[in-house]
């Protein structure tokens, strides 16, 4: 197929992988999301139904990959091709309920969210996809895991006083890890969980992150919080990963599994199968291209059909998110309302979001 796609691009996001896993699968991708520093992109000014008429041979598939920083395509809904979502921070606001009612099908990382987005779309085309490893970057060095424990991710100010803050410093205090508070480009996650005896994941809000695939397919330990949004169903617990409850408990977990080597180890490579044979962006790119290629699939959008007004609502509420003043100014001209009478209403909204 040929691919359309919108995201955020940075070297670490889930959507960079599915980009490479997708070419990787003979498939052709065409990058229409933000520009950066190292990528050319487009603003959020260009209409996507003119920008795609504008390339030189049709896509098949339009995918917009969340987070998508302040990108949302307009008139989405005018695409007459299928076009798909995949949302990640489904458990952080509900916001993307109606960024989801712009495309045909929705792709969701977190299983418990499945019925919600179902009642909002009104359809079922609506599936779970968790996330997954990218086997390019995460998988075994053969390197000393010279690491007690390792971890990487997100412990900046706004996460300070969370429970993944805190029990990262009581990790620290016990127990040797690599530098926690360092960012690392993809090949270097990649070396930390390799030199790592146990990788150490906490969720923010209960949510199956990327840290749960990335480090079994590395080869270590993955000891998790206790969570739902189907982790039993990707891994056995117990055998391919390991579960803690509370703080207490992970602290003892981590001192058990350090002094009982062989139990570690087979936990870890049953992990590492689990992942390798099951969970990479392969598969899920994979999945994602049958699911919207099948001949059932419909192009089901409820925006399509939706009044103006109807979707001013939804995309004004996207916008505020995503803090595109720009976007929700310019959609008000484009559809001739009084920008100072419907700006009115969202203004407070907004404005709280752009200072805090």
């Amino acid at each position: 197929m040929r691919v359309a796609l919108g995201y955020r691009w940075f070297p670490t996001a889930a959507g960079y992988h599915m980009e490479r896993a997708l070419q990787a699968l003979g498939h052709e991708v065409i990058y229409v999301g933000l520009p950066g520093a190292q990528r050319a992109g487009y603003d959020t000014t260009v209409p996507v139904d003119e920008l795609m008429a504008a390339l030189p041979q049709k896509p098949d598939l339009y995918l917009w990959i969340d987070p998508a920083g302040r990108y949302f395509p307009p008139g989405i809904e005018r695409l007459p091709i299928p076009t798909a979502c995949y949302l990640i921070d489904v458990h952080l606001g509900r916001w993307r309920e109606q960024a989801a009612r712009f495309f045909d099908a929705v792709f969701i990382a977190q299983k418990d969210y499945l019925e919600r987005f179902r009642r909002a779309m009104g359809h079922d085309q609506v599936y779970w996809l968790p996330l997954a490893a990218a086997p390019d970057v995460h998988y075994d060095h053969q390197l000393p895991r010279i690491y007690e424990v390792g971890f990487v991710g997100n412990i900046a100010r706004a996460h300070r006083r969370t429970a993944r803050a805190r029990r990262l410093k009581r990790i620290a205090e016990r127990f040797h890890t690599n530098d926690f508070d360092r960012t690392y480009v993809p090949e270097e996650v990649g070396r930390i969980y390799s030199q790592s005896r146990i990788v150490f994941n906490c969720s923010i809000a209960g949510d199956v992150t990327m840290r749960i695939f990335e480090g079994t397919a590395c080869g270590a330990l993955v000891l998790t919080d206790a969570i739902a949004n189907g982790l039993d169903e990707l891994f056995e617990i117990g055998r391919e990963i390991v579960v803690y409850q509370d703080d207490e408990d992970l602290l003892r977990k981590i001192a058990y599994y350090l002094t009982h080597d062989e139990e570690r180890e087979a936990i870890a490579r049953a992990g590492q199968r689990r992942t390798l044979r099951e969970h990479t962006y392969l598969h899920r790119m994979q999945k994602l291209i049958e699911i919207v290629s099948a001949p059932g699939f419909r192009r089901l959008a409820p925006m399509r059909a939706a009044s103006e007004e109807e979707r001013w609502r939804a995309r004004r509420e996207v916008f505020i998110h995503l803090h595109m003043l720009d976007a929700l100014l310019d959609q008000a001209r484009d559809l001739g309302f009084s920008p100072l009478r419907r700006m009115w209403s969202a203004f407070p909204c907004l404005v709280r979001r752009l200072i805090l």
